[in-house]
């Protein structure tokens, strides 16, 4: 009796945090592929961080997000140029923003939850996660 118990607990805490460790990890593997990515001349890498949850919009779902904080000589145009020209990110959404123009995003933690000083951007690149039930039985994304 005792180890179908112990068998429902672990079923009923396992499952969401399985749920939970899934989502995190396709966020994280965004993070990866972007810190693979070269820095542009005259930039230096601060921070970086990877979220999945419900971070824009209404409504129910979940978004991955990965960003960079960097400090750089170049414009935000500069920059979303370089990015823009690499390889390897077609499937991602990457975008440049000066981190003191950064519109907080709901839900997100870090540099990404405040504007930040002058002379710094934030590369964002959203992508996909692992879809089916992985997105809809995350508590985050609703």
């Amino acid at each position: 009796m005792w180890i179908a118990l112990g068998v429902v607990v672990a079923l009923l805490v396992g499952f969401p945090v399985s749920i939970s460790l899934v989502n995190d990890g396709a966020a994280r593997g965004i993070e990866t592929r972007l810190l693979r990515l070269p820095l542009p001349d005259g930039t230096e890498r601060i921070d970086s961080m990877a979220q999945a949850g419900k971070l824009v919009g209404n409504g129910n779902g979940m978004q991955y997000i990965a960003a960079l904080l960097i400090r750089s000589d170049h414009g935000a145009a500069r920059l979303q140029g370089f990015y823009d020209a690499q390889k390897g990110v077609a499937d991602l959404s990457i975008t440049v923003t000066p981190a003191e123009d950064l519109a907080a995003l709901r839900n997100a933690t870090g540099f990404l939850s405040d504007p930040g000083e002058s002379g710094t951007f934030v590369v964002q690149a959203w992508g996909e996660g692992p879809g089916g039930i992985f997105e809809a039985f995350d508590i985050r994304g609703h």
